[in-house]
């Protein structure tokens, strides 16, 4: 009987879910995270799934302890060391306005502050040749400036990140000052941008090492300690986390590259979303994943997940990194609602979390979250918590949300109402920046809504943006959980090199790429994937002259005078469905080659839904809605059964989640066990 085990660890809860490969049963367990010590919630959740450590064959980490560390701003000092003269690029960022018409935009803080960014005295050219000498006096001279800031910290972790000029081009003088830090400074990570964002374009990647570095000492303590607890258990065998890309690497990688798992759970609810998606056969889905902490907005267009090399944190800071293309925000069941200095309400990005959570938890916690909201206008069942394993108080839900009516001149209902709106509205507007403004038609578009309080908020949201339909899978509180089990092996390798497409060298060109494709297949094989995998390749390019680029397919076989015509075309073609023109006669130029090598994962079969008669509502209850409180069918989900429709007004509720229809709305139980919801 193996066992594919797959776990999610969040800000606010800790899912798992087991797979019985040979019967295709499922086994869920849900705990509260454990923010002090985040293994403690797993093996607390494997504990109570009962399962033989003998028979687990895999088993897959998700994990946004590094997004939660980078929302919360709850990450290492910093000690940023780069080529003297450039001490102040994480600060100046870039010249341009990310929002022209903002008024109140300003420039995202860096995670590192001005006092900890120490020049040091060398120069590699553009051409990666020395221009002046790492000498070392100077770096006996960096190591004391990096004592003298280790002396005043008071508390907390610390860590080094390295970005020197044109390191991506030649890495010498980084990997030098590697060795140096960690012979000096044994005990203090240290990231070097040439490992961690070997791509060009120097802010951004000072920013990615500086996340990097930010989220290492988190990241390396929680894997050390779930790797002990693991052991004590008995399961000895190697495990894996899942990457940012929505492949996976071996925990032991994870700890060296914590920037390549920052969307690490999250990308793993976007690959479920695929998956639920051609369970319905719809192949265009916005995948809506929200948590206790966060909110995770993904698309898949035409069947395929959209991937992209820069991303940015919520408040601007940009990462640079293969991964999934989606938006992240500081909105989900635990975000505060609060009122700022004009008098206007907003709703996150802080957070209870799960210690105290939200105030109707009874943990301590006094401000008003979407939670407590959601109790307060009856969505929620404070009786039915987690299958009814944690009662909700509905007094101090009230109470909390309350004080904050009482400040803004409304009734607590009329304040509840608002925080959902508010909550809503950030969420939506998630989608549109993937969605409308990369010219997509929402319209053209499914939303799987899944995490606790996605099915929640999804219609609402849904209908916002103009949705089709929304499709709440089983157990929704788990999918991220579940798409871990889903994940492919993949390993992603990048090269920065500028060349106009009438100056390239295609020997040079065509003999790194096959580098990069056997060091890939390599890193896979040590990963221990043994199959034959599936081996991708990509060029980013631009018109001579312009400042970014679009990544493009690079068909198989070598690039020469023969194909070069039709890549070039390609860009044509890629250009002109974006922006709709192309430029004929002006050169492209090609600024970074990557490879991607992918091994297979087979995809579970869901356990049919069941059948019989109808599942009958369990009760009733008083529900408050745009137009008021409305008398609605509660049911529960492990009642419906195949091809049973439900209208709204109605909640639907299970042991990880709640999904509320709206009047009007109608939900259908699909013989797989989705809930398609019709807006």
């Amino acid at each position: 009987m193996p066992v594919r085990l797959g776990i999610d660890t969040g800000g606010t809860f800790t899912d798992l879910v087991a797979l019985d490969e040979d019967s295709g049963a499922i086994t869920v367990v849900k705990r509260s995270s454990t923010p002090d010590d985040p293994s403690r919630a797993i093996l607390e959740a494997l504990h109570l799934a009962d399962i033989d450590s003998a028979a687990i064959s895999r088993l897959v980490l998700g994990t946004t302890i590094a997004i939660n560390s980078l929302l919360q701003r709850q990450g290492a000092r910093v000690i940023y060391v780069t080529s003297e003269g450039f001490e102040d690029i994480p600060f100046l960022q870039r010249i341009n306005r990310r929002f022209h018409y903002d008024l109140k935009w300003v420039r995202p803080l860096p995670l590192v502050r001005r006092r900890d960014c120490l020049g040091l005295p060398e120069r590699m050219d553009y051409r990666g040749n020395i221009d002046l000498p790492l000498e070392d006096s100077h770096l006996q001279d960096l190591a004391a400036a990096i004592r003298a800031r280790r002396n005043d910290a008071i508390d907390g972790d610390i860590a080094i990140a390295v970005n020197l000029l044109f390191a991506y081009v030649n890495p010498a003088h980084e990997r030098r000052l590697r060795d140096f830090l960690l012979t000096e400074f044994p005990d203090l990570p240290v990231s070097i941008s040439s490992d961690v964002a070997p791509i060009w374009r120097e802010y951004e990647r000072s920013s990615t090492t500086l996340a990097d570095a930010y989220v290492r000492p988190q990241v390396g303590g929680f894997i050390g300690f779930l790797q002990s607890g693991l052991e004590d258990l008995g399961f000895e065998r190697r495990w894996a986390v899942m990457k940012s890309n929505g492949g996976q690497m071996l925990s032991g990688v994870a700890q060296d590259r914590p920037v390549q798992m920052i969307l690490s759970g999250l990308s793993a609810g976007i690959i479920a979303g695929c998956f639920y998606g051609a369970l319905t056969g719809s192949d265009n889905v916005i995948t809506l994943d929200i948590g206790g902490t966060s909110t995770d907005v993904g698309v898949v267009v035409e069947g395929r997940v959209r991937f992209t090399t820069e991303w940015r944190i919520e408040f601007g800071l940009p990462v640079s990194a293969p991964l999934i293309d989606l938006s992240t925000l500081g909105a989900g069941g635990g975000s505060i609602g609060w009122i700022n200095k004009g008098g206007i309400l907003q709703v996150g990005p802080q957070s209870a979390g799960a210690a105290p959570g939200p105030a109707c938890y009874g943990q301590g916690g006094t401000e008003p979250t979407v939670t407590d909201a959601n109790v307060v206008l009856g969505r929620l069942n404070p009786d039915n918590f987690l299958g009814g394993e944690m009662q909700l108080d509905t007094g101090l839900a009230r109470d909390a949300v309350a004080r904050l009516g009482d400040r803004l001149g409304i009734g607590v209902e009329t304040t509840a109402r608002a925080i959902v709106d508010v909550a809503n509205e950030n969420v939506a507007e998630a989608m549109r920046l993937l969605t409308v403004r990369r010219g997509l038609d929402p319209r053209d578009f499914d939303v799987v809504a899944f995490g606790g309080a996605g099915p929640l908020h999804a219609t609402a949201v849904s209908r916002a943006i103009g949705a089709r339909r929304v499709i709440v899978p089983p157990h929704p509180g788990l999918a991220s959980a579940f798409g871990t089990l889903l994940a492919d092996p993949r390993v992603d390798k990048a090269w920065t090199h500028i060349v106009r497409t009438d100056r390239i060298d295609f020997v040079r060109v065509n003999s790194r790429l096959d580098e990069l494709v056997d060091e890939a297949i390599a890193e896979i094989r040590e990963e221990g994937f043994s199959g034959e995998p599936a081996v991708e390749r990509w060029v980013s390019a631009r018109y001579d002259g312009q400042n970014y680029e679009e990544e493009i397919p690079i068909p198989t076989g070598p690039i020469d005078e023969a194909s070069l015509p039709r890549l070039i075309e390609d860009f044509h073609v890629h250009y002109e469905g974006i922006y709709g023109y192309r430029l004929e006669a002006e050169v492209i130029e090609f600024v970074q080659f990557t490879v991607t090598v992918r091994g297979s994962t087979p995809s579970p079969t869901l356990p049919p839904a069941p059948s019989g008669a109808p599942g009958e509502p369990v009760g009733r209850r008083q529900v408050w809605f745009d137009k008021g409180p409305i008398d609605c069918a509660i049911y529960r989900r492990e009642d419906l059964v195949a091809g049973q429709e439900i209208t709204g007004p109605a909640i639907v509720e299970e042991l990880d989640s709640t999904i509320l229809i709206d009047p009007g709305g109608s939900m259908l139980i699909s013989a797989e066990g989705l809930g398609i919801v019709e807006i």
